[in-house]
């Protein structure tokens, strides 16, 4: 489970990245719940025990996929808004440009969080 700062992070191996990446690829195109952690091992090139070795459930993959998503959007939307300076109304516009900009680029399915929150609407989900 989370703390207060957020939900616990684990440190990522080879084996792991590996993993995380197959299921963020997986998720975002077919859904949390319609993924199982036995497509994600095979996907990832690893076993099912590597996969609870390193992440220990699912919900933990869950929580790695959101946060590097949420890691790379910050990073991406960064420039945008040092581009925009500190005009509130400019900074604004910089959140959509940027959004736009992100979805030509990583596809348009939507925002991953908004759609984990659909799949998976327990507010105690770490």
């Amino acid at each position: 489970m989370g703390t207060a700062e957020g939900p616990r992070r684990i440190t990522l191996t080879p084996a792991a990245r590996r993993v995380l990446e197959a299921a963020g690829r997986l998720f975002y195109e077919r859904g949390i719940h319609a993924v199982g952690v036995d497509l994600i091992a095979a996907e990832a090139g690893v076993t099912k025990k590597t996969l609870y070795d390193r992440f220990g459930s699912k919900e933990q993959i869950v929580v790695e996929y959101l946060a590097a998503r949420d890691e790379r959007w910050r990073a991406f939307l960064a420039p945008y808004l040092d581009a925009a300076g500190p005009e509130p109304a400019a900074r604004v516009l910089a959140v959509f440009e940027a959004s736009r900009a992100w979805a030509a680029e990583h596809g348009s399915k939507g925002c991953s969080m908004v759609n984990a929150h659909a799949e998976i609407s327990d507010p105690a989900h770490p």
